[in-house]
């Protein structure tokens, strides 16, 4: 079973900077809350940077966290 994993720095200018390369569908949610916490808590915007990979080339994420397919 694989680990969900998201390694949270804090860089030198104050900015938060989270990152993460897979998170299960199972925990996609939780994680999605935790990064509005996060945001709430510190103040700013949100700036996602998205990560290539080849799972998300026939998927999205919709309303409510679940991931499907995308029709081509």
């Amino acid at each position: 079973m694989g680990m969900d994993v998201m390694k949270v720095e804090i860089l030198d200018d104050g900015t938060v900077s989270i990152q993460s390369k897979e998170i299960s569908e199972k925990n996609h949610m939780s994680a999605d809350e935790l990064l509005d916490s996060i945001e709430d808590m510190v103040g700013g915007q949100r700036q996602t940077t998205p990560v290539e990979h080849e799972f998300w080339k026939t998927r999205t994420v919709v309303k409510g966290g679940r991931v499907v397919k995308i029709k081509q």
